[in-house]
């Protein structure tokens, strides 16, 4: 590691600079009503914003444009983010390009990605002016180039790359801006540079380093995609400075398939081992189907990338909405069902009237709801400057929340299927099978939250629980899969919106003190299940198990996320035969038809050392969801959640 990012490194810990400028600016333009459209009023906001914000340098930085204002608290200008723009065409274009493309239109919503893109101009300009001012030559040229043309080398393609992510941003000040596909739009500048001798590929990894630190300033789920198809030196590069600079952003996820180089899984194994909870791991054939899956072109499903967490979008011409279209929770329809006085004969015919209570449920209440969001983000989400930078936004000059991008998703995030699984289960081995007590008292039992603890120990230890590779718990897990993937699939939003489903829900499988006890025996304010990996209280799981059982989960159908974390102490994955466990872990989910794998190479001791000791272990990064961070930044009940899976 160089002296310049040792250097970086401290100030990006450091606390944000002055926001006052930013909170002013939003409250000038988003404190009172408006009569002009969203629209505008975000390009009007842009304008202030490139003119006003202001702008720091550090003379130690190779890439410039700090976002330090992200994180304000009660701020009104805002999307609902979770995208990736078009970096490809970007890079191709630059700003006079994508100025000429807009010209071309004649629509309405152009005139606001016009005024939009002419405030990034502003906001570049005044960067070069600041850097020429310092007396940095080398920045200031590479910000007056991309004023108005194309980069020409591998540090102007990175330095724009910044500069658009830090607009949208500003533009938003929302979560999960992600950058696709890295390695790939990138590449031909680095091979060019490199060839020319224009850089070596140690100035080429500070440089990468510098952009890494960037991402440090902003928000936790900034997603960063490798590999796959395409894989390269820049590849390999990218995967090397992640080992070697351990921060918590971006957050770095790597595409396998079965053409993945040794060079590659060599550098994806020291990074698993770095202990930073990098890379999440995605399987291309499973992915490329699920997007296929999703109406997805097979071409475009090829090129997807990773948003935010583990959401699948084809890169650069989708506006996808990942985490924001609606969300379900399982237990919560469980335990609706329960409330009603039926009586059942058997487990199967309880079993097919929730299915028939699932989908009547799923294709009311529930879809009246996510229309009702999605026209929410219809209304107020719109935005100049993402428009802009969406190819197929230049075509249809139509913003991307109103159906401009080729593609337009609506994520539908989904709470807890290992505790439905669990809980049908425990019905049926408790009520039908062994008899413990008739169908409306285990009920009651559920409804006051075992009063009997003993019963409540009973579910909790059942032997069969998903995530044990027992075949009837599989078999629940496969089939109430296809029938939530077949609900979102099918269920109506909006004219021209594709649905499409994961299974998880950011972090609240973490913050569950609201949730009610389920008949799995897990009593209230307990947690449920964490993406499609086993329930907490079940017993007799290993990695094997839980694998074999997550394989049974319809994966090739949730575009969306399906995320499987473990959490493996440092000793078992030391030295080669740790890499032998972690490939042969990987590769053998993957063969299953997995979707995705991430890791925290930890204990559950080391982490309660630094809850107990945090000023000992400030260093210490862990995955939570779809990001890593410090632990010691973390609310207790985070910490507490990530002890209990460890």
């Amino acid at each position: 590691m160089t002296d310049r990012i040792a250097y970086l490194k401290t100030v990006t810990k450091k606390a944000s600079c002055d926001i006052a400028a930013y909170q002013e600016l939003d409250e000038r333009i988003y404190g009172k009503p408006s009569e002009m459209p969203e629209l505008f009023r975000k390009a009007e906001f842009l304008r202030c914003f490139a003119e006003e914000i202001p702008v720091v340098i550090d003379e130690q930085e190779l890439i410039v444009g700090s976002m330090r204002f992200w994180d304000i608290p009660k701020r009104r200008a805002r999307n609902k983010g979770h995208i990736i723009v078009d970096y490809r065409m970007i890079l191709r274009e630059g700003v006079g390009g994508i100025r000429e493309k807009i010209a071309r239109l004649t629509t309405e919503d152009a005139k606001a990605f016009a005024q939009a893109v002419d405030a990034f101009a502003v906001f570049i300009r005044r960067y070069a002016d600041e850097a020429a001012r310092m007396g940095m030559s080398e920045a200031a040229a590479d910000c007056r180039r991309l004023l108005q043309d194309p980069p020409e080398t591998f540090r102007q393609a990175l330095q724009l790359v910044w500069f658009v992510h830090l607009f949208l941003h500003a533009e938003g000040m929302v979560s999960a801006v992600s950058f696709g596909r890295f390695d790939d739009y990138l590449y031909p500048f680095y091979r060019r540079d490199m060839e020319n001798g224009v850089i070596t590929r140690e100035a080429a990894e500070e440089l990468v380093m510098c952009f890494y630190l960037k991402a440090c300033e902003g928000d936790e789920s900034q997603n960063l995609t490798l590999g796959g198809d395409i894989e390269n030196d820049l590849t390999c590069l990218c995967l090397e400075a992640a080992a070697e600079l351990k921060v918590q952003q971006p957050s770095i996820s790597v595409r396998l398939c079965d053409e993945t180089s040794d060079a590659v899984w060599s550098r994806v194994l020291r990074l698993i081992k770095a202990k930073n909870g990098m890379p999440a791991l995605f399987n291309d054939p499973v992915i490329i189907r699920s997007l296929e899956n999703a109406k997805v072109e097979t071409q475009d499903a090829k090129n997807y990338a990773i948003v935010g967490c583990y959401e699948a979008n084809s890169d650069g011409n989708t506006f996808g909405t990942t985490a924001n279209a609606g969300s379900v929770r399982l237990y919560e329809i469980l335990l609706a069902f329960l409330d009603a006085d039926d009586e059942y004969a058997d487990f199967n015919a309880l079993y097919q009237a929730f299915r028939a209570f699932l989908t009547e449920k799923y294709n009311t209440d529930i879809l009246d709801q996510f229309r009702r969001n999605w026209e929410a983000i219809r209304s107020s989400c719109v935005s100049p400057f993402e428009s802009a930078c969406m190819g197929s936004c230049l075509k249809s000059g139509v913003a991307a929340e109103l159906g401009g991008c080729k593609y337009t998703m609506a994520g539908i995030n989904i709470l807890g299927i290992g505790t439905l699984v669990d809980s049908l289960y425990a019905i049926r081995r408790i009520v039908f099978e062994e008899k413990l007590c008739t169908y409306r008292d285990f009920v009651c039992q559920v409804k006051n939250n075992f009063p009997d603890r003993a019963l409540a120990q009973r579910c909790r230890n059942l032997p069969g629980k998903y995530g044990t590779d027992n075949p009837q718990t599989n078999e629940l897990a496969h089939e109430l899969s296809v029938l939530i993937a077949d609900l979102v699939e099918n269920g109506f939003i909006h004219e021209g919106v594709t649905p499409y489903a994961g299974l998880f829900l950011f972090l609240q499988d973490v913050h569950s003190a609201r949730y009610p006890a389920t008949p799995d025996g897990r009593l209230d304010g307990e947690r449920v299940s964490y993406g499609i990996g086993a329930s907490d209280c079940c017993d007799g799981k290993t990695l094997t198990s839980v694998i074999n059982s997550a394989a049974h989960i319809a994966n090739d159908r949730f575009a969306d996320g399906n995320p499987l974390m473990f959490s493996i102490p440092e000793k078992d994955v030391e030295g080669e035969k740790g890499d032998m466990v972690l490939k042969s872990l990987i590769k053998g989910y993957f063969e299953k038809g997995g979707f995705h794998l991430q890791f925290n190479v930890t204990d559950s001791e080391t982490l309660r050392q630094a809850k107990a000791n945090p000023q000992e272990y400030s260093d210490l990064i862990v995955r939570i969801s779809g990001y890593s961070e410090y632990f010691t930044k973390l609310d207790d009940r985070v910490q507490t959640a990530l002890i209990e899976r460890s």
